[in-house]
């Protein structure tokens, strides 16, 4: 049964702040909007000791910016990865010995925010599906 906390990849823009033009993002100045539960759903991440990983298709070139952008929003990560581009992403881990499957999707709607994304409950539902397969 899988016992760690969770590492989250989570992208920024359209996901945990309203999606701009490369133009603006790519601003020093440009100012984020937060989306709804934003602050809220990373924080709930921090205190259950999840690692949380930004990730953006933004160039490696705008990486001070977006520190600086993401710091007066108020978003706080352990790790940020730079240009992993806009196309589809996909999530490789292998199974642990026992079976359990130790990689998820969440996949909202652009601009709608993070808020209503429980991993606590869909791991909690995953972990009894495996339990029950088993016995």
């Amino acid at each position: 049964m899988i016992s760690s906390k969770p590492t989250i990849f989570c992208d920024i823009d359209g996901t945990l702040v309203k999606h701009a033009p490369l133009t603006d993002s790519a601003k020093k100045t440009h100012k984020l909007e937060l989306l709804p539960g934003t602050i809220e759903k990373l924080t709930e991440w921090e205190k259950n000791g999840y690692r949380i990983i930004l990730t953006t298709g933004r160039k490696e070139c705008t990486r001070a910016a977006t520190e600086q952008q993401l710091q007066e929003a108020g978003i706080f990560y352990d790790q940020l990865i730079m240009n992993i581009g806009g196309g589809a992403r996909y999530l490789i881990n292998d199974k642990k010995p026992e079976g359990d499957i130790t990689s998820f999707c969440f996949c909202p709607e652009r601009n709608q925010g993070i808020q209503d994304i429980e991993i606590w409950y869909f791991f909690k539902m995953f972990t009894l599906q495996i339990l029950m397969q088993k016995e």
